[in-house]
C-alpha cells in the first residue's frame, strides 16, 4: 500500500502504513473459514473433500504470509515470541482476537498443511491451485522457519522423489517467465487482462519505463553476471537509456531483474505477472539448508543437482556451507521475495545503502496496522519498537 519502496528498503515502515499487508491476508482467512465451514456441511462430502483439503492448505500459507510480515522467525534469536491472532474459524463480528506464540503460530500453520497432505488428494498438477505437492514444499518452508529441520528435509525428500514437477534447464530458463503453468512451478497467484488488469503488478514496478521502484544495485548486478556460464546470469538487465522510438513519458535507467516480462498473449504485459509462491528450485534449496542442519553429508547433493541445471560444464562440490546455500539462494529466488529472511532466519545481518538490519532487530518485523489496534480495545499488543 502507499507505494513506498524506499521506505520498505529503509525499514522505516510505521503502524500508519501496514495496513494494506494486514487487512486483505485476514479477509481472505475469512473467507476460507466461511468457505470450509459450509464444505463440511455437504452431504456430498467425498466431492467437496479436494476443495476443502486445499482451503485447509491456503489458511496455512495466509498465516504463513502473515507471519513472515508481522511475527520474528523462530530461529532469528529475537527477544520478541509474540505471534499472530490465529483465525482458524469463523467468529462473531465482535470478536477480539489476542496474538498466539510464535510456537501456536506456527503450529497452526503446519498442522494446516499436513491436513491438506493428509487427505493424499489433489496430486495432478493444476496452475493456480494450491494442490498436495504445493503443500508439501510449503510446509517444508515453514518447517525450516521454524528451526524443524528434520521434518522439513523429510518432506523436501518425498517432493523431490515422486512429484510431477522437474527444474527448468539452461535451454528453457530465460523464456519461462512470461509462461503459466511451467515444469517447476508448484504455485503460482494467477494474474490475467481482466484481474488486477493495472499497474500494481511486479512488472510495472520492475520497469525502467513504470514505476522503476524494484531494482537491482550495480553490485548485485555484477556479482550475477560475473560467470556467463551460469544461465541466471541472464536475469538481470542495466537500462542506460530509452530505446529509439520510445513515446513514453518517463525512463528511468538503471539495474532490473527480468522476472516479471508480463504474461504471453497479455494486453498489457507489465500490468500482468503470475506471483511466483514456489518453485521446484526451492525445494532443492530447503533441502540443502535443512540437511547441513541435521545430516551435513547429503547437503551439497542437493545444490549439485540445481547447480547442474544452471551452470554449463559445473562440476559437482563434496561440500557446502551455509554462506554457500545462501548465496545460490541469492542467485536463484532473487526478486521473489526471499533473501533478507534468509539471512535472518540463519542469524545474518541485511545490509543495503540504507545501513544494517541485524535478526533481532525490531524493524525485522512490521508493526501492526494502526486500524487494528483501534479496534482492539487493548487487548492487541503492539510489535516492540513501534509505540502503544
Amino acid at each position: 500500500n502507499g507505494q513506498n519502496p524506499s521506505r520498505m528498503a529503509a525499514f522505516s515502515l510505521t503502524p500508519a502504513d501496514t495496513y494494506g499487508a494486514y487487512y486483505y491476508l485476514y479477509a481472505a482467512l475469512a473467507s476460507v473459514n466461511n468457505a470450509i465451514d459450509r464444505g463440511l456441511l455437504l452431504e456430498d462430502q467425498e466431492g467437496a473433500a479436494p476443495y476443502i483439503a486445499e482451503l485447509y492448505a491456503m489458511r496455512g500459507l495466509f498465516h504463513f504470509h502473515l507471519a513472515t510480515y508481522f511475527a520474528p522467525i523462530p530461529t532469528s534469536g529475537s527477544a520478541n515470541t509474540m505471534g499472530l491472532v490465529l483465525a482458524d474459524k469463523v467468529h462473531d463480528i465482535s470478536y477480539i482476537g489476542e496474538r498466539a506464540t510464535l510456537d501456536q503460530t506456527y503450529k497452526l500453520i503446519t498442522d494446516d498443511f499436513s491436513k491438506a497432505i493428509e487427505s493424499g488428494l489433489n496430486k495432478d498438477k493444476k496452475t493456480g491451485h494450491l494442490n498436495y505437492w504445493a503443500a508439501l514444499g510449503l510446509r517444508a518452508r515453514a518447517y525450516l522457519y521454524w528451526g524443524k529441520y528434520t521434518e522439513a528435509l523429510a518432506d523436501c525428500k518425498e517432493l523431490l522423489k515422486d512429484s510431477p514437477y522437474t527444474l527448468y534447464t539452461p535451454e528453457n530458463y530465460t523464456s519461462v517467465w512470461s509462461q503459466e503453468g511451467t515444469d517447476e512451478m508448484l504455485l503460482e497467484y494467477l494474474q490475467t487482462d481482466t484481474y488486477n488488469a493495472q499497474r500494481y503488478a511486479p512488472g510495472y514496478y520492475t520497469s525502467p519505463e513504470g514505476y522503476s521502484e524494484y531494482g537491482v544495485s550495480e553490485a548485485f548486478y555484477n556479482w550475477l553476471t560475473a560467470d556467463a556460464n551460469d544461465v541466471r546470469s541472464q536475469m538481470v538487465a542495466h537500462y542506460t537509456q530509452a530505446p529509439a522510438g520510445f513515446t513514453g513519458a518517463t525512463y528511468n535507467p538503471g539495474y532490473y531483474p527480468l522476472k516479471y516480462p508480463g504474461k504471453s498473449g497479455s494486453a498489457t504485459p507489465t500490468y500482468t505477472n503470475n506471483i511466483k509462491v514456489m518453485r521446484l528450485a526451492e525445494v532443492y534449496l530447503i533441502a540443502a539448508e535443512a540437511a547441513l542442519k541435521v545430516e551435513p553429508a547429503s547437503a551439497a547433493g542437493y545444490l549439485n543437482d540445481l547447480r547442474k541445471k544452471r551452470i554449463t560444464g559445473y562440476t559437482d562440490v563434496a561440500s557446502v556451507t551455509i554462506d554457500d546455500i545462501l548465496d545460490e539462494r541469492r542467485k536463484e529466488l532473487f526478486a521473489e521475495g526471499h533473501i533478507a529472511f534468509d539471512f535472518w532466519r540463519n542469524g545474518k545481518d541485511v545490509v543495503n545503502s540504507f545501513g544494517t538490519i541485524k535478526p533481532t532487530d525490531n524493524k525485522t518485523v512490521l508493526p501492526l496496522p494502526k486500524e487494528e489496534l483501534d479496534l482492539a480495545k487493548g487487548k492487541l499488543v503492539q510489535n516492540p519498537g513501534y509505540g502503544n
